[in-house]
């Protein structure tokens, strides 16, 4: 059953067509994957061109130009990440020098077969391990690495070198006029595009809701829509943090303020949408409204969404009137990202120009995520922080990423050729790329062993393919050289999404090319899987047995990075309710907890079943309390904005920063200790001011972080912890007593200049009280309740009385006379 039935039969198809083309805009954020793709077979395609045409005029054999034309070009539209221009265009020249370096080493050792063979295994070492310097040395590694590749391939000489270097030179000057002068990349126009995929992801999460409130409970139609509504919410967030990584890239917006707008508006979006598949299922079902409202959002019509929203406000029901109100929300912040992204000048925003002065205040924007051509980074960073270099308290032989993987690498290699080389003398370098590219991308072994798998299986099924097509369509140039571009564009436009399709298509277009080369046999087929396979179980063999990282160890810090970023984020917040005012911190924050839970879901998901297919619960588990932290994370640093901060409140939220760093640092959580902050947070959460909404979020918070933090056999704390602030809100020192109503005196600590303390004393109501080690505050007292791993209100000092100042001043001064 179509959602939002009841329209007329000519309105359908165009409402399917809009659909789909929501879903395919949806399904790649900013068009990234699509214009990478075209742009890349766009410049394969006509640095073929310029590289013939050039042959031909100089009466060159066209083929092996244009081969290399063809890789410099594919390395240089994928490689090629760089910021800015300049940095793109430094790249691209540094690109050729090491494709004409590594022609140059082998040309030095070809004539020698074992010294080639050698040689090819230190070149794979220093291509892998240059890659700790950057992106820009990532290029040229590989392209090192293809320059001593393809002089093996081509069977170079000498005399062939400066025909081989005027082509690479071709090609790289054809890629700079069309990378930066043609077709340059817009990042403002990148970021409308990514806009407009947001939008198509909200619009799919109303439609999503709709189908779901019509799904009877229990059946499997509503758990599949439970299913994809969980999943929508999940890429919701990934594309707002796309988003924010794409607001840090040169010009895609005006000014910082325009990017903190775009980041305030996505962020507020984000948690109304995550607030209306809350509520939307019972609401459509008790309210026409509000399925209208659904039904609006769901077919992109953003006006009619704000108008009906603003005359359901008066709904009866909360359902019906949250859901007004998020859909409100939803089409003012859409409103409003639109009008900044949009903006080329103040003027068009209508802002006034804003004060010199003001901006030099401003804080300058920085992203939450830097981004890899238009995609989230890797699990390399994550890594690269396990492997980081050696301190005081750690071992010195830890290797960095970088080295471990050179050295696998050059294990691989030499593995590889001994072994491809048994199989076949000519074509054992299949089996050398199957290795050597099992340890590009990957950072742990889990990544590595799935890269090889999905490398093999998509070689078996594009052998199929070939063998079937290549007699079809035959040896004509006009009709082959197509299909290979198309092959093309499916590898690398699929490559994000499955490496087996990728690979499906690499493995067609070197069918068809063998076909052109008039090589094309079964046999050449077979003999390429039989390489590929032992390429990557060699690869596979390595990554589990030489200098592994394994795939637990990189998740663990994945999840130390998840809780070092909600520290962060509750010490800010704890900062903002102590100092109520702009909290743009909260939002970056935020981001950065969404840019940790990216790389704990990343590392965690293999995790989620073992080698022989069964579930791992616990993994599952930890992996359900992550979201669910930092889902409620992004709520309470929302609910912190303007709200001043009760003790009750800064207290929790100091209290679980402190619960978090220690579990960052490695020093056990006794059991207990989140509970006890829930204590604290349910007289706050159950009132009706404007901090109970933030005590609720605190409080689920902490009710989900035990399965994070606690460790289950440990006692709990026996200590009473608080806080001493004085009277303009920070933390200060202080002396902290406790008495019975006897005058009996059970404990005293002094605090650190943090404030903090733990008392231990018995279960009971008693006088604590706190006196400042400096001047400028009033002694504290009170009666409070106490008793083991009580976490009480923050302490907070009253100013100093007038007369008091005033006598204090007075014996300064006499003291001065």
């Amino acid at each position: 059953m179509e959602v939002g039935e009841g329209r007329t039969s000519d309105a359908i198809v165009p409402g399917r067509l809009r659909r789909a083309r929501d879903r395919f805009v949806a399904s790649d954020p900013g068009l990234v994957r699509l214009v990478s793709a075209a742009r890349a077979v766009l410049a394969i395609a006509s640095a073929l061109g310029v590289e013939y045409l050039v042959a031909s005029m100089t009466g060159t054999p066209p083929l092996v130009p244009m081969m290399l034309g063809a890789v410099v070009a594919m390395l240089a539209s994928f490689g090629v990440v760089d910021a800015t221009r300049g940095g793109q265009a430094l790249t691209l020249c540094c690109l050729p020098l090491a494709m004409l370096a590594g022609m140059g080493v082998a040309l030095l050792v070809d004539r020698n077969r074992l010294a080639s063979l050698v040689t090819f295994v230190a070149v794979v070492f220093v291509a892998v391990w240059v890659r700790r310097f950057g992106m820009r040395f990532f290029v040229c590694g590989m392209g090192g690495f293809m320059g001593y590749f393809f002089a093996l391939f081509l069977n170079l000489r000498p005399e062939m070198l400066p025909g081989v270097a005027e082509a690479v030179v071709v090609a790289i000057a054809w890629v700079l006029l069309l990378t930066l002068v043609l077709l340059p990349i817009r990042n403002d126009r990148v970021l409308r595009r990514m806009l407009r995929s947001f939008e198509a992801r909200l619009a799919g999460l109303a439609g999503t809701v709709l189908l779901l409130a019509d799904q009877a409970p229990g059946t499997a139609e509503r758990t599949r829509a439970e299913t994809r509504l969980r999943s929508l919410l999940v890429r919701i967030n990934e594309s707002a943090l796309v988003i924010d990584g794409q607001l840090g890239t040169p010009a895609a917006v005006t000014d910082d303020d325009t990017a903190r707008t775009v980041r305030r508006t996505v962020f507020d979006a984000e948690l109304a949408a995550t607030a209306l598949a809350r509520v939307g299922p019972t609401a459509v079902t008790h309210d026409d409204g509000a399925r209208t409202i659904l039904t609006a959002l769901w077919r992109g019509r953003w006006d009619t969404v704000q108008e009906l929203a603003d005359r359901a406000t008066g709904a009866t029901g909360p359902g019906p009137q949250r859901l007004a109100v998020d859909a409100a929300v939803l089409a003012s912040a859409r409103a409003e990202w639109t009008r900044a992204a949009g903006a080329r000048d103040p003027g068009r925003t209508g802002e006034e120009p804003r004060d010199a002065d003001a901006d030099a205040d401003a804080v300058e924007f920085a992203p939450a995520v830097q981004l890899f051509g238009g995609n989230l980074p890797g699990s390399a960073g994550t890594v690269t922080r396990l492997h980081r270099p050696p301190e005081a308290d750690r071992p010195a032989s830890r290797l960095s990423l970088t080295t471990r993987q050179a050295v696998q690498v050059t294990i691989a290699t030499a593995l590889a050729i001994a072994a491809g080389d048994a199989l076949s003398e000519q074509r054992y370098y299949w089996a050398v790329l199957a290795a050597f590219i099992a340890f590009t991308g990957t950072a742990t072994v889990a990544e590595t062993v799935r890269k090889s798998a999905h490398r093999a299986v998509g070689t078996m099924i594009g052998l199929v393919g070939a063998i079937v097509l290549v007699p079809v369509l035959g040896p004509d140039v006009a009709v082959v050289l197509p299909v290979i571009l198309v092959s093309i564009f499916g590898a690398l436009y699929l490559f994000r999404l499955s490496y087996a399709l990728m690979i499906f298509f690499i493995t067609l277009m070197l069918g068809e090319l063998y076909a052109l080369l008039g090589s094309f046999s079964v046999d050449l087929m077979v003999l390429r899987l039989e390489e590929t396979v032992l390429g990557g179980l060699i690869g596979c063999a390595v990554s589990v047995l030489v200098l592994p990282t394994r795939t637990r160890s990189a998740a663990d810090e994945a999840r130390r990075g998840l809780l070092d970023a909600l520290a962060e984020l509750l010490a800010a917040t704890d900062r903002a309710l102590r100092r109520p005012g702009p909290s743009e911190d909260l939002r970056a924050c935020s981001r950065a907890l969404d840019a940790a839970l990216h790389q704990a879901m990343l590392l965690g998901r293999p995790l989620t079943r073992t080698w022989l297919g069964s579930a791992q619960d616990d993994v599952v588990r930890e992996l359900t309390a992550c979201t669910a932290v930092a889902d409620h994370a992004r709520r309470l640093a929302r609910s912190a904005e303007g709200v001043p901060g009760t003790a009750a409140l800064t207290g929790a939220c100091a209290r679980l920063a402190e619960l978090v760093s220690s579990a960052v640092a490695g020093r056990p959580v006794p059991a207990g200790s989140c509970a006890a902050v829930v204590d604290l947070l349910v007289g706050p959460a159950g009132g009706h001011g404007p901090g109970s909404a933030l005590a609720r979020e605190a409080g689920l918070l902490a009710a989900e972080l035990p399965a994070l933090l606690e460790a289950p056999g440990l006692l709990p704390d026996p200590a009473a912890v608080g806080r001493v602030r004085g009277p303009e809100g920070g933390p200060t020192a202080a002396t902290v007593t406790v008495v019975d109503r006897a005058g009996r005196q059970f404990d005293r600590v002094t605090t650190g200049d943090d404030g903090r303390f733990a008392l231990r004393v018995p279960p009971g109501t008693h006088l604590l009280v706190a006196a400042p080690l400096a001047g400028g505050a009033a002694p504290y007292g009170d009666h409070v309740p106490l008793g083991p791993g009580t976490v009480l209100p923050d302490v907070v000092l009253g100013p100093q009385p007038v007369r008091e100042r005033a006598r204090a001043i007075g014996r300064g001064c006499l003291g001065h006379g």
